[in-house]
């Protein structure tokens, strides 16, 4: 399709290819602008049914304004070609972003708030984005997140279970009939893997891995296939974040597991609460009264040691003199008590 016109649209080259169909940058030769087209694979315009569905949840998500989601543009069919339009991004995705180590806690909040505040922006018009992942998230030029296809992926077809490495764009993302099952399976919810109905709930579930995988480098489930991939986010616990990183404040670690709990009624029930946590966290780092997973279960900053001891000297010189009067007063030759008994 590389140098064909659809409509008024100008395909200029190929951005790449999953399970959501093909993504082209095109030239809109009537606004003059660059745009991202997806084509749609044939199975999402099967029935003129399922067609009509499709249009009605991408105008929902087109009347998302917000400034960290891409913006849908049309849906439009050509030719018989079945196609959206959007904002076209430049950048990196989040699989490129985070370094095997993990990211700073500073880029972390960078990233990771916005990030919430996203989800938490569609999930309060009532749309669940479904197959949050790596590669759904991007950073662009200026250092902004924005975060790719909400809520489209339960309206597509896609692949076979297989053992593909996670970040690949051809992951395995899983699909059956209504009250199906969609997604990237390594970044599903357990009640998005069961095939039960799902809230924004699950969403905060997959923040939790994507907020684990820029903390540690890691991904918190990762094993050698799908399949065991898929067996561990319903019965396994991940390592705590800390012990992965122990520069990481311990309340860090406390957010992603609740974000990670395996039933959505223990988890944080909004992503509002998620990006509020974080908020107060990075406010807590600035200010320097955050505990890291290496500080004493009481810490005391070292310039405050020093004068922490002369406080206990002078109480435990205090208690002595107080003793030693109440004695003299009565006249008493008991001899003091060992202090260390006290």
């Amino acid at each position: 399709m590389i140098g064909e016109t659809i409509g008024h649209y100008q395909i200029l080259r190929k951005l790449g290819k999953g399970g959501m169909g093909e993504v082209f940058l095109a030239r809109d030769t009537k606004l003059d602008r660059k745009i991202a087209l997806k084509v749609l694979p044939p199975e999402a315009a099967e029935s003129q049914e399922r067609l009509e569905r499709f249009r009605r949840e991408a105008k929902a998500v087109a009347a998302l304004n917000h400034p960290n989601i891409v913006t849908i543009y049309s849906v439009e069919e050509v030719d018989g070609h079945h196609f959206l339009t959007m904002e076209y991004v430049e950048g990196k995705t989040l699989s490129e972003v985070v370094p095997k180590s993990g990211l700073s806690l500073d880029k972390f909040f960078e990233i990771g708030i916005p990030l919430a505040d996203a989800l938490s922006a569609a999930h309060e018009k009532g749309i669940i984005h479904r197959d949050l992942k790596p590669r759904n998230v991007m950073v662009d030029r200026g250092g902004r997140i924005r975060v790719l296809d909400f809520g489209l992926a339960k309206l597509l077809t896609t692949k076979p279970l297989d053992g593909e490495d996670p970040d690949s764009s051809d992951v395995t993302e899983i699909l059956t009939d209504d009250g199906r099952v969609v997604g990237t399976a390594p970044y599903m919810s357990p009640e998005q893997l069961r095939g039960q109905p799902l809230d924004a709930r699950s969403d905060i579930f997959s923040l939790g891995i994507l907020y684990y995988r820029m903390a540690t480098g890691n991904h918190p489930f990762y094993r050698d296939s799908t399949a065991d991939v898929i067996s561990a986010i319903l019965s396994a616990d991940p390592p705590p974040v800390t012990e992965i990183k122990d520069e990481m404040p311990r309340h860090l670690g406390r957010v992603i597991r609740h974000c990670l709990e395996k039933e959505p009624s223990h988890r944080f029930q909004t992503t509002l609460d998620v990006r509020n946590e974080l908020e107060g966290l990075r406010e807590e780092v600035s200010s320097g009264t955050a505990a890291r997973s290496s500080d004493s279960l009481f810490p005391v900053e070292p310039e405050s040691r020093t004068a922490l001891w002369r406080n206990l000297a002078l109480s435990a010189a205090t208690v002595v003199a107080i003793l030693a009067g109440i004695l003299m007063v009565r006249g008493c030759t008991t001899p003091l008590p060992d202090l260390k008994t006290l």
